[in-house]
């Protein structure tokens, strides 16, 4: 008898309470990105130029940093200790030649955990065009 009471209890208006359940859940997600923040900083980026080539376009001096998430976790973030690279080392043709930017944290960042973090740079990406050393071409 009691047992039967619990189940009444329970089951009463099941639509309301499942529409309520669903509601929450949505709620719960949709805050979690609406409270998201964003910090960008503006780092040097370090290029390594291939040998037996000239870089016959701009070479970017540094690139927008971006991070991502609640305003608490991207303020933990030493800034300092992050450094951007790009490494066009093994070109092997003249033309347009591109490469990804290389994000890499030192120090006490690189344990950091970076699930709730999103980390990225604008652009993601360099391109520069390059010619082999030497040749000249006509004006």
């Amino acid at each position: 008898m009691r047992r039967n009471k619990f189940f009444q209890r329970v089951f009463y208006n099941w639509q309301v309470k499942i529409l309520c359940f669903l509601l929450a859940v949505f709620m719960y997600f949709f805050l979690g990105l609406v409270i998201q923040d964003t910090r960008t900083v503006r780092l040097p980026l370090e290029v390594t130029l291939p040998s037996g080539y000239n870089a016959d376009s701009n070479i970017p001096t540094s690139v927008d940093l971006v991070i991502k998430g609640t305003q608490e976790r991207i303020y933990m973030i030493e800034v300092d200790d992050i450094h951007v690279s790009v490494d066009f080392s093994n070109v092997d043709h003249e033309g347009v030649n591109m490469a990804p930017v290389v994000i890499t944290m030192d120090g006490p960042n690189q344990s950091l955990d970076t699930s709730s973090v999103s980390i990225s740079t604008n652009p993601t990406q360099v391109k520069i065009y390059f010619s082999l050393k030497g040749s000249q071409e006509a004006i």
